[in-house]
């Protein structure tokens, strides 16, 4: 239907016909299939299976399925923005794909900004990502790339979620 709209307005510029005829159609709105949520079950046999097998993105699921953050921003987080002694969670910024280019940017609205409490199952991922980060960084010696995002000046490591 967009299609067809398109070209009929196209042809209308060009002078090819006087009216889209597409434009006066309605169509019944369709309803958007809900996704089914998993039940607590579900989550967990999926986060045990993710952290049996090593999954580098493991602490991710368990911020995204325990905290409800969403995908950018469980990967736009920097370990500035991780308390683990206070156990607290600071969101401010995203990580958003632009044009196949990927951009730590802040959150869309100021409502979307929060401080959120961690609980012991993500603390616990956060420490064992934490290890990860720094034995990777061992075993890769000089060629090491650490992965700055520079937000308004700042300058924080991302978690490499």
């Amino acid at each position: 239907r967009n299609t067809l709209r398109a070209a009929l307005s196209n042809a209308i510029t060009q002078e090819l016909i006087p009216k889209n005829a597409a434009s006066g159609v309605t169509l019944p709105s369709v309803r958007a299939k809900r996704n089914k949520p998993w039940s607590s079950n579900e989550a967990r046999r999926f986060l045990e299976s993710a952290h049996n097998d090593g999954d580098p993105l493991y602490a991710a699921y368990v911020l995204i399925l325990v905290l409800g953050l969403r995908r950018g921003e469980a990967l736009g987080l920097t370990w500035p923005n991780v308390d683990l002694e206070s156990r607290e969670l600071t969101i401010s910024h995203q990580l958003q794909r632009v044009r196949r280019k990927l951009l730590h940017r802040e959150t869309k609205t100021e409502a979307s900004d929060a401080s959120l409490p961690l609980p012991g199952i993500c603390v616990t991922a956060l420490q064992d990502r934490q290890v990860l980060q720094e034995k990777n960084q061992i075993e890769a010696g000089e060629v090491w790339q650490e992965s700055y995002f520079r937000p308004e000046n700042q300058k924080g490591h991302s978690l490499t979620l």
